[in-house]
């Protein structure tokens, strides 16, 4: 059987995921939770058109990849600043969240500064809509617990290996945490189990 909790729509998105998970806290009245990870606060590299509504985006500055040693990209300085009064109209507008938001970020993180992206989000969201879990050492793909730690692989926008960041022993630990926390978040703000057949 499948279970469905409350009325309301959970949604978990990371990376570039995150940032339509949060577009979609913001627009969409029907979620009422979302579990934000290693995301941004902005639109980057595409505009958001959706019916009405077009935010324009923050351009990827491609000049900035790093590559190391390995051979891996680091994409962490790729994009513009969002504090630039430049890119004021590519942030996604936070304050109409009607949800809760649980922001996770992995401070080891190399393909997004995104403690710096969850911060600017919380600065102008409703009070007591959203909470902040950061984890030293963690890199960018904090997934279930018992997921090795992937701190570089290849993905079909590259053709180049991608770095992730992260250290085996804090990433580990912030995916237990993390885990016991979003499921708890989910719970807390879904409501009651109701049971069905599908």
């Amino acid at each position: 059987p499948l279970q469905v909790r409350g009325t309301g729509l959970g949604v978990i998105g990371v990376s570039k995921g995150a940032e339509v998970a949060l577009a979609m806290a913001t627009f969409l009245p029907q979620v009422v939770a979302t579990v934000w990870i290693n995301g941004t606060a902005y639109i980057h590299g595409t505009p958001l058109i959706y019916k009405d509504l077009h935010i324009p985006p923050i351009p990827y500055y491609g000049e900035r990849l790093l590559f190391m040693e390995m051979g891996a990209m680091d994409n962490s300085a790729v994009f513009g600043d969002p504090r630039d009064p430049a890119y004021s109209a590519s942030a996604i507008p936070v304050e109409k969240v009607r949800g809760k938001v649980l922001f996770i970020v992995g401070e080891a993180d190399r393909s997004y500064n995104s403690k710096l992206f969850a911060e600017l989000a919380m600065a102008r969201m409703p009070a007591g809509s959203c909470r902040l879990l950061s984890y030293r050492g963690a890199g960018h793909l904090i997934e279930p617990p018992c997921s090795p730690l992937c701190s570089i692989s290849r993905i079909r926008a590259s053709p180049w290996l991608v770095l992730w960041g992260g250290e085996a022993q804090p990433h580990a630990k912030a995916q237990e945490h993390s885990w016991q926390e979003i499921i708890q978040f989910l719970k807390l703000h879904l409501g009651s189990v109701a049971t069905t057949k599908l």
